[in-house]
């Protein structure tokens, strides 16, 4: 049965800044209708407002019970709860729930308001062992009931109901690995789920019991030769599957994964990591198969776009392909290239994107200005933009992109697609989208419109427009820097020379409640305490912080220290001066040979004039 947790009274995380995410967590992100984007990071969930780009809060997940150590367990997948929940589960404001899986195998719900643990699912296996979570995945099984899939260990579906919290179907796709589950957008009761061979699972939940749920095996044919080698190398470690870990912990870069066609009915578009594929749920079949492109790292993501027939691919190694389909077949060709990472500014190694998801807030309000807009004015409308209503612009599609890189940057991209005035009429046609809509019975209550014919939705995305006729680009149009690395060393500023040395006397100047911190990667990150963000970010040393004081309000010093060669022998200590108002790093004290010891400790005057470490103590000049 599902475990109700006690809330802390008074008890708050808004002022806690996450550290960065990692592999460990699986790119575990969402994205809820009203723009609020959810990643996880290490053993908390982020909650990021994308409109302003700033951070709301995080939630921590309090460690397991029955654990003999007090760390929990990294989180490996959140979904925000969908509209309505079900009127079962007596918590206020249900659209504020998020359904959290990490990687002990625990599934609960947190209530973002409380930011606390509401209810945890009862997860145990038959043999008394609990699974890590894979993936999460909401289904819809009446008009105001859901339950909740989970992929847990390598290999198990389990079906969830929401209201008790106990596990009523499993299923068992061994020898296969789970990689993800996605709902068909077209009927809220179907879904799949896909696994890094090419097996795919149809399953469709008519209620809450086991005879409600039918099954459909298929498999999709892909070239597994890389996973069997990595799984003969898993096997003989200690992290193959044998232990119940999750395929994101025993394949943490070997991933597959789906999504299904907003415009097509039966469709979906499969990512494997060397691989893009067409399939045919109705027919059974693979329609296209494409190889990466030229210069391309592994595929991390595929992303359809909602207003436009285009596809976005993330890659391994920061790139972002867009695909588009050809008219009249399901061919799809890549039309262009870029950078989700930008290459100035960044440290070497060089961070690399976790995941990516399109943000579908904007894109609903477009879809209404395709039915109800005159058809010589611009449909697409920036939202975020007032003055955009009256744009004459070409633009035939605005969609924004949230990713994360494992440096603890959020980004947001503008994906923009632009063309003719003669083609964006013909994309935006208001008399075929009013035809088309007319075949939609609104009688049909949502998420159960699989009796709908296909023809309502090919009207819809028919494209007579050819490859030349559109170029699309990317724009950068917020970012949102978090802690970069593990904090090693933390200097607050004195509180007296914040507020006197502005202006002095009795007029001090505004007090800015700033914090350094040095990270295990070398860089030093200043800290607005009051905007709970990074400010600013320093690339100062190669290894550890191991010191770090401040020099007055606008000054850093920090060391670090690295052994010397093996010949040579001792340690290369490393002191360095940050200006926060310049951005420049000055070393000082270089020495040609290494020394006998690493420097231990670092001090500073009140005045920041002066500094001593063990060996000598320093004069500083403004």
């Amino acid at each position: 049965m599902s475990i109700q947790i006690q809330r802390p009274p008074n008890e708050s995380w808004d002022c806690m800044l996450p550290g960065p995410p990692s592999r460990s967590n699986g790119g575990s992100v969402d994205i809820s209708p009203a723009g609020l984007f959810a990643y996880s990071s290490g053993s908390s969930v982020s909650v990021v407002e994308t409109h302003s780009m700033q951070l709301v809060t995080t939630i921590p997940l309090p460690p397991p019970t029955t654990s003999t150590t007090s760390l929990s367990p990294f989180i490996t997948s959140v979904k925000w709860s969908p509209q309505p929940l079900p009127h079962l589960i007596d918590i206020p404001q249900h659209h504020l729930l998020l359904a959290v899986g990490d990687r002990q195998g625990r599934i609960c719900l947190l209530d973002f308001r409380s930011k606390s643990p509401t209810v945890f699912f009862d997860t145990v296996s038959g043999s008394g062992s609990k699974l890590g979570i894979q993936d999460l995945c909401w289904v819809q099984t009446g008009p105001d009931s859901w339950i909740l899939a989970a992929l847990c260990g390598p290999s198990l579906l389990s079906l969830y109901n929401t209201s008790t919290g106990r596990c009523f179907f499993k299923y068992d796709a061994s020898p296969e690995y789970f990689s993800c589950i996605r709902r068909d957008p077209f009927d809220s009761r179907h879904f799949c789920a896909l696994g890094l061979k090419g097996f795919l699972l149809s399953v469709t939940a008519l209620g809450d019991t086991e005879n409600d749920v039918v099954l459909k095996e298929l498999q999709i044919r892909t070239d597994a030769s890389e996973l069997l080698k990595l799984e003969r190398d898993s096997s003989s470690s200690a992290t193959g599957g044998g232990n119940g870990a999750p395929a994101s912990a025993t394949f943490p870069t070997y991933m597959a994964k789906f999504a299904f066609s907003p415009h097509w009915r039966h469709l979906m578009f499969v990512a494997f990591p060397r691989e893009l594929v067409v399939f045919d749920l109705q027919y059974e079949t693979a329609l296209f198969s494409a190889g990466l492109p030229r210069g391309c790292g592994k595929f991390v993501e595929v992303l359809p776009d909602s207003n436009i027939e285009v596809l976005y691919c993330a890659h391994l190694d920061g790139k972002l392909s867009t695909w588009r389909r050809k008219d009249g077949e399901q061919v799809h060709t890549v039309c262009a290239m870029e950078e989700l990472m930008p290459s100035i500014g960044t440290s070497v190694p060089s961070p690399s994107i976790l995941a990516a998801v399109i943000s579908h807030s904007v894109a609903a309000l477009q879809n209404i200005g395709k039915l109800y807009s005159d058809a010589h004015h611009s449909v697409d409308v920036d939202f975020d933009n007032p003055f955009d209503f009256c744009d004459e612009s070409l633009v035939l599609s605005k969609t924004r992109l949230i990713s994360i890189s494992d440096d603890g940057k959020v980004w947001k991209w503008l994906l923009t697609a632009e063309g003719s005035v003669d083609v964006q009429k013909d994309m935006t046609n208001p008399d075929n989208v009013v035809e088309a809509c007319k075949t939609i019975p609104s009688e049909i209550p949502i998420g159960h419109i699989s009796e709908i014919s296909t023809s309502s939705r090919t009207s819809l995305s028919k494209s007579p427009t050819s490859q030349d006729e559109v170029s699309f680009k990317i724009s950068l149009v917020g970012q949102l820097h978090l802690l970069s690395s593990a904090v090693t060393m933390l200097a607050v500023p004195s509180p007296s020379l914040t507020a006197t040395l502005g202006r002095g006397g009795n007029s001090p100047a505004v007090a800015v409640p700033l914090v350094a911190v040095g990270t295990q990667s070398g860089t030093i990150d200043v800290i607005d305490v009051s905007a709970n963000a990074v400010t600013v970010s320093f690339a100062v040393h190669n290894s550890v912080v191991r010191g770090l004081r401040w020099l007055g309000n606008s000054r850093l010093v920090s060391f670090s220290y690295s052994q010397g060669t093996e010949k040579a022998g001792g340690y290369i200590n490393r002191l360095v001066v940050t200006c926060l108002r310049s951005g420049l790093n000055r070393p000082f004290r270089v020495l040609q040979k290494p020394e006998r010891a690493p420097i231990r400790a670092l001090r500073a005057s009140s005045s920041g004039r002066c500094m001593c470490h063990p060996v000598n103590i320093v004069c500083m000049k403004r």
